[in-house]
């Protein structure tokens, strides 16, 4: 009996060790997807050229682009102040 615990109790905290790591990875993934940025930034004929615009936006790639009320596609500053990551529509 003891010899049977000492091989199927490492197996158990294994399995329960490995659902815990994936539901958790789950809810980060799920947490990033409903994410939703305000106040985006577009572009004006160039990356440093950019505005505020009132916008709903998540960098999470659905495929579809986040545009403004005029149809112009929406973009995030970057590390060097510049309107070129890409911003889209959230679900």
């Amino acid at each position: 009996m003891n010899t049977i615990a000492k091989m199927i109790l490492p197996a158990a905290v294994f399995v329960l060790a490995s659902a815990g790591a994936i539901s958790t990875q789950s809810d980060k993934d799920a947490a990033l997807k409903r994410a939703v940025t305000i106040e985006r930034i577009k572009i004006n004929n160039s990356s440093s050229d950019c505005e505020e615009v009132p916008v709903d936006c998540t960098t999470f790639n659905n495929g579809h682009l986040c545009m403004d009320d005029q149809n112009n596609q929406v973009f995030r500053l970057n590390s060097q102040d510049q309107c070129s990551i890409t911003l889209y529509k959230p679900d």
